[in-house]
């Protein structure tokens, strides 16, 4: 089991409608992480409609590693109640509640990560929500421990200018990594065709996402349900994505298990 990191390089893609959308309709018990650096709440004020979340989430973890030097801190402590699904527990990290916050975390994200991985140890996969990519890039313990990076875009001029000026940063960033940067475009099409901007960047496409107003607003608003939301676009094609990153990142987790067991 294992980690996927959702960003974007600009252009508000809906990154969080996105990794919100993956972990809703993940086939394995999943905890949705916000690490988004920009703090928002957008899940907790949208999609859980204001649901409190008592303290708990990254400051709440920021607050247990300082007072604890990170022992016995237990990270199901601060996770709240995703979606009732029954026979899938998916639960949600809330993120940073000050625009300062992230700065103050900067020192565990070793810690934070290793303990995504120990998740992966009880068949849990974690999608993590990272946002718009800035210049401090993705920390180096998420990177090592990820098993893949789903980089975001819009298929408009800006957006795509935005992704090439982000993207060698990123490469290199996940080069030494066991994760592999693939593409997902939103609303190709308009105007440029998710393939031909797979085949520009040089990255693989793995979702071309529709543009589908009444599912995102369930997602991102916290508006009522469209009728039949399975059967709606972005629900179908957001539900493809999460068959396809879960498979990639337990075919991932199977060969690092044997490189593993290789080495010793």
């Amino acid at each position: 089991m294992g980690i996927v990191v959702v960003a974007s390089a600009g252009g508000s893609p809906g990154t969080t409608t996105v990794a919100l959308g993956l972990a809703l309709t993940w086939p394995r018990e999943v905890v949705l992480a916000d690490c988004d650096r920009h703090p928002s709440q957008a899940v907790l004020a949208g999609y859980l409609r204001g649901l409190p979340a008592g303290g708990r989430g990254l400051m709440g973890l920021a607050q247990a590693y300082r007072e604890r030097d990170g022992r016995g801190v237990v990270l199901d402590d601060q996770l709240v109640l995703l979606a009732t699904d029954p026979g899938t527990r998916r639960r949600f990290l809330p993120g940073f509640t000050h625009p300062r916050s992230a700065v103050l975390f900067e020192p565990y994200w070793p810690r934070l990560a290793a303990q995504f991985a120990d998740l992966g140890t009880r068949q849990t996969d974690v999608v993590v929500d990272w946002g718009r990519l800035d210049a401090d890039g993705l920390p180096d313990a998420l990177v090592e421990r990820a098993r893949a990076v789903l980089l975001l875009t819009r298929s408009s001029l800006p957006a795509l200018a935005a992704v090439r000026l982000a993207l060698p940063a990123l490469t290199e960033a996940v080069a030494d990594a066991r994760a592999e940067v693939q593409l997902g475009v939103v609303g190709g099409g308009r105007p440029y065709a998710a393939g031909e901007i797979s085949a520009q960047l040089g990255l693989p496409l793995v979702a071309d996402l529709p543009w589908d107003v009444p599912c995102a607003g369930t997602l991102s608003d916290g508006a009522p349900e469209p009728r039949r939301l399975g059967q709606r676009p972005l629900w179908r094609a957001l539900t493809t994505l999460s068959l396809t990153l879960a498979g990639r990142v337990a075919v991932a987790d199977a060969v690092q298990r044997g490189v593993s067991a290789g080495a010793r």
